[in-house]
């Protein structure tokens, strides 16, 4: 797995995931995705497998794992979006990239992060509490009746803890 920043030619692979991670009343449209690709207060990140073609011919095409994508402010960061492939879950993509987001947003000096999650996504809400998220507040029926929102912050440390198991390496090189 390479993490690395998004480029507008990932976008129908971006959108492939949106389609795979979400019911479609939750999912992002191509306008939205676009946005962020292009946006200046924006970091985006992808998980991709390198890909590989039997014919030396043919360009070699990246699969994504996975993307996320944050607002950056003056001193903090909104995490606004992740979504990992169904065939990638289990493999630490999230991790890894929650982790190069905090990365590049420490480069930034940015000191803390937030985001809104669904009260009831347990997988993200695993996560984010296993990348030093705490809920600070519930905001109830934010995603509809029924559908509470917690907001939760975490602090961009100076040293990250390292990014561990089977997915490989965290980052490569310098254009993570």
């Amino acid at each position: 797995m390479i993490l690395r920043r998004a480029r507008a030619t990932d976008l129908p692979g971006v959108l492939a995931l949106e389609r795979s991670g979400f019911p479609p009343r939750e999912q992002w449209s191509e306008t939205s995705w676009r946005g962020e690709l292009e946006g200046g207060d924006r970091i985006v990140l992808v998980a991709v497998e390198p890909g590989a073609s039997d014919d030396p011919a043919l360009p070699t095409a990246d699969r994504l794992l996975g993307v996320i994508t944050f607002l950056v402010g003056p001193d903090t960061a909104d995490l606004m979006r992740v979504v990992v492939a169904p065939s990638a879950r289990g493999r630490r993509v999230g991790r890894g990239l929650v982790q190069a987001g905090l990365h590049h947003l420490r480069t930034r000096g940015i000191g803390q992060v937030l985001l809104e999650v669904r009260h009831d996504n347990a997988p993200a809400l695993a996560l984010y509490r296993g990348c030093g998220f705490t809920t600070l507040h519930t905001r109830p029926a934010y995603y509809g009746p029924g559908a509470d929102a917690l907001v939760m912050s975490a602090r961009v440390e100076t040293t990250l803890p390292p990014l561990e198991g089977p997915a490989g390496p965290a980052l490569e090189g310098k254009n993570a």
